[in-house]
C-alpha cells in the first residue's frame, strides 16, 4: 500500500530536555499534530514522562531552551518564518510567556543565565547587521549593557562560577576560530594563545575557574577531542579522545563525579557514562543520533534525546548504567504508518579519482524491484562542513516508501571523518566534491537490482549547489534533480546573503576579486546551457543564508534556454521547510517530480 505523503508530515518529535531545580520534572521541546502546530513548543513532565502539559503556544518554532540556575524559570528563542533573526523568551514559574527582546530585525543568540540567575549573556547584531557585539541584560529591570562590540560572528557560550568571566568565540570560518577571555566587569577581551586554525565548542570552566574545559582540535589534531585549555597560555591537556572519532558533546555532573560523552563513530552516535576520572561504558542504545545531554540534580539521572534512521526524535533517561525511553513518539498511532516498514541504511564506501574513500549511506525499498531495477535517488547535504547522519528523515523514508532506492553520500568537506577530510574541498578544491559525486554514482550504478538510467538527484543548501553543478557539469550522469534552495551563483551568494555571513563564507568559497576564475568554474548559472535533465527547484522568501535570488536567478535562465523546470517559492519559510503546511507541499512535489521522471 502507498503512503500518502501527508502522512509522513504528522510524526511527532521530543527533544532539548532540561530538569527542574529540584529534579522532579523535565522541561523539554515537543512538536505535535493535530493537538499542535507541529513547531517545537515548550513543554513539561514529571520525571518518569508522565503528566505532559504544554507551556507556550507560539505559532513558531522554539529553540534554545534553558533553565535559570537557581529556579525554574525558562528562557528559549523563536524567529519569524525562519528568518533566524531569533527573539529571547521569558516564562516564569506561574507566569505566562513575555518577550525579553523585541527587534524582529535581530539575531540574538543566548548565551546562558549568570550563576546567581540575575542576568542573561547574549551576542545581538543590532548595531550593525555584519558584527555581534556581547550584552548582558538584568531579567529583574530589562537594562541591557554591551561589553564588548564586535567585528564578526561572536557567540558566548559560558560564565564562570563565580560570574567574573565570559567565554567569547569569534567564528571567522567553518575551521578557523579563536578563544577568548572576557572580564566582565571591565569588558577587557583577551585572546588565547592558539598554535594553528582550532574549532571550540561546548567550553566550561572547571578548576577554580582557572581552566577551560570542551571540544577542541587546538594543536593541530586531525579530530576533536575532550581538552582542558589555559585560557592564558594555551596549554592543552587531551582527557578524551577515541581514535578516529570527533567527541561531540560532554557533560559533568553536579556533583562532579561522572562524565557523560557523546562521540561520533562513522555518523552514529555513542554514549559513555562513568567515574570522571576513570572508564566509561558505552550505553547501550538503538543506532542513531544522540544530543542534549541533561543531568538531574541528584547526579544519579542523564537525559537526553536520541532518533534513529527509523524513529523519531524522542527523550531517554540513563541511570544506574541502563538507558530507557521516557517520551518515544509512535509512528503508528501518529501517521498510520507502520514502523516496522521503514528501513535502516547501510554504512557504504567507494574510491573516488585519487583513492580518497568516501562513506555514505544505502537504502533499499522494502518491496521488490521492479523488472529493469529501482529507480534511484542520490540525497546530498548542506553545510559544506555537515555530515549525513543516522537520524530520523521523513523525506528518505517516504521516498523509498514510494519505491526509490536511495545513496546519501557525505563527500570530501563533510565533518566527522577529520579536519584533514573537512579541509578537503576548499576553495581551488570545491571541484574535486563532484569527482566524488561521480564516483559515487558509478557505484550505486553498479548495485544489483539498481535501474542505471534512472539515477536522480537532490539536496539541500550547499547540497542544492551541489545539486546544480551536477546537472550542469555532468549533465550525462542525472535523469532528474530536485535542488532545496541552493548556490547557483557564488559571486551573488556572497553579495546578497546575510551581512554577518558574507566574509564567513566566503573564507570557505572564496572572494570576489580573487577567485572569479573559480567562480566562473563552478557556479552553476554560468553553465546551464548543458542542462537535460528536468529540474524541481524549491525556496522559501524568508531565507537569510541563500537568498531565493539564485532559484529566481537559475530559473529565469533555465525558462530563456526552453529547459525543463519547475519552481516552488514558498512564503513565510527560511533556509528550510520546517512548518507542516509546508512540509506537505514539498514531500508531493518530490514525489511528483521523481515519478514523473524516473
Amino acid at each position: 500500500m502507498t503512503i500518502p505523503t501527508d502522512a509522513w508530515v504528522k510524526i511527532s518529535t521530543a527533544s532539548g530536555p532540561n530538569f527542574s531545580k529540584d529534579g522532579t520534572r523535565i522541561f523539554h521541546l515537543r512538536g505535535t499534530q493535530p493537538l499542535g502546530s507541529g513547531l517545537p513548543q515548550v513543554w513539561v513532565m514529571d520525571a518518569d514522562g508522565g503528566n505532559a502539559q504544554q507551556l507556550s503556544t507560539h505559532e513558531e518554532k522554539v529553540a534554545t531552551l534553558r533553565r535559570a540556575p537557581n529556579d525554574d524559570r525558562l528562557i528559549w528563542g523563536i524567529d519569524a518564518g525562519g528568518d533566524e533573526r531569533q527573539q529571547l523568551w521569558l516564562l516564569e514559574p506561574g507566569g505566562t510567556p513575555r518577550a525579553l527582546t523585541a527587534a524582529p530585525e535581530v539575531i540574538h543568540d543566548l548565551g546562558g543565565f549568570s550563576p546567581d540567575g540575575g542576568r542573561i549573556a547574549y551576542a545581538a547584531n543590532a548595531r550593525d547587521e555584519r558584527y555581534f557585539d556581547i550584552h548582558l541584560m538584568d531579567l529583574a529591570t530589562g537594562a541591557v549593557s554591551t561589553l564588548v562590540q564586535g567585528e564578526g560572528i561572536l557567540t558566548v557560550p559560558s560564565w564562570s562560577s563565580d560570574g567574573s568571566k565570559l567565554t567569547v568565540i569569534h567564528d571567522l570560518s567553518g575551521g578557523d576560530q579563536r578563544l577568548h577571555v572576557l572580564d566582565v566587569a571591565t569588558g577587557a577581551l583577551a585572546e588565547m594563545p592558539r598554535p594553528s586554525p582550532s574549532r571550540y565548542s561546548a567550553m566550561r570552566w572547571v578548576k577554580g575557574e582557572a581552566l577551560l574545559q570542551g571540544i577542541t582540535d587546538h594543536g593541530g589534531t586531525d579530530f576533536l577531542r575532550l581538552c582542558r585549555l589555559d585560557p592564558a597560555t594555551g596549554a592543552c591537556t587531551e582527557l578524551f579522545a577515541p581514535p578516529g572519532r570527533d567527541v561531540e558533546a560532554w557533560s559533568l555532573s553536579p556533583d562532579g563525579t561522572l562524565l557523560a560523552t557523546i562521540e561520533n563513530d562513522r555518523g552514529y552516535a555513542l554514549l559513555r557514562v562513568g567515574p570522571a576520572d576513570g572508564d566509561r561504558a558505552v550505553v547501550a542504545l538503538p543506532q542513531g543520533v544522540l544530543a542534549d545531554l541533561a543531568w538531574a540534580p541528584d547526579s544519579a539521572r542523564l537525559a537526553f534525546s536520541l532518533q534513529g534512521p527509523t524513529f523519531p526524535s524522542g527523550i531517554w533517561l540513563w541511570q544506574n548504567g541502563t538507558a530507557t525511553p521516557l517520551v518515544q513518539p509512535d509512528v503508528l498511532a501518529d501517521s498510520g504508518i507502520d514502523p516496522a516498514s521503514l528501513v535502516a541504511p547501510s554504512l557504504v564506501e567507494w574510491p573516488s579519482f585519487d583513492g580518497k574513500m568516501i562513506p555514505g549511506w544505502y537504502l533499499l525499498p522494502n518491496t521488490p524491484p521492479p523488472p529493469g531495477g529501482y529507480p534511484a535517488v542520490v540525497w546530498v547535504h548542506g553545510g559544506p562542513s555537515g555530515q549525513t547522519r543516522a537520524n530520523f528523515r521523513p523525506d528518505i523514508q517516504l521516498l523509498l516508501s514510494q519505491g526509490f532506492a536511495v545513496m546519501m553520500p557525505n563527500m570530501r568537506g563533510s565533518t566527522g571523518y577529520g579536519r584533514a577530510y573537512m579541509d578537503a574541498d576548499e576553495l581551488e578544491l570545491r571541484p574535486q566534491v563532484l569527482e566524488d559525486l561521480a564516483a559515487g554514482r558509478a557505484w550505486l550504478a553498479a548495485q544489483p537490482n539498481i535501474n542505471t538510467s534512472r539515477i536522480g538527484i537532490m539536496g539541500q543548501s550547499y547540497g542544492g549547489w551541489v545539486v546544480l553543478a551536477a546537472a550542469t557539469l555532468q549533465p550525462e550522469l542525472w535523469k532528474a534533480a530536485v535542488n532545496f534552495y541552493g548556490i547557483a551563483d557564488f559571486v551573488t551568494l556572497l553579495e546578497r546573503t546575510g551581512p554577518w555571513r558574507a566574509t564567513h563564507r566566503a573564507h570557505e568559497y572564496g572572494f570576489p576579486g580573487t577567485h572569479d576564475a573559480l567562480f566562473d568554474r563552478i557556479s552553476p548559472i554560468r553553465h546551464v546551457q548543458n542542462v537535460t535533465a528536468p529540474m524541481l527547484l524549491l525556496h522559501g522568501d524568508r531565507d537569510p543564508r541563500v537568498p531565493m535570488y539564485e532559484s529566481d536567478s537559475f530559473t529565469a535562465a533555465m525558462e530563456e534556454r526552453q529547459k525543463k523546470v519547475r519552481y516552488e517559492r514558498f512564503t513565510y519559510a527560511g533556509h528550510g521547510f520546517i512548518r507542516p503546511d509546508h512540509r506537505r507541499r514539498v514531500y508531493a512535489s518530490v514525489v511528483d517530480h521523481f515519478t514523473t521522471h524516473l
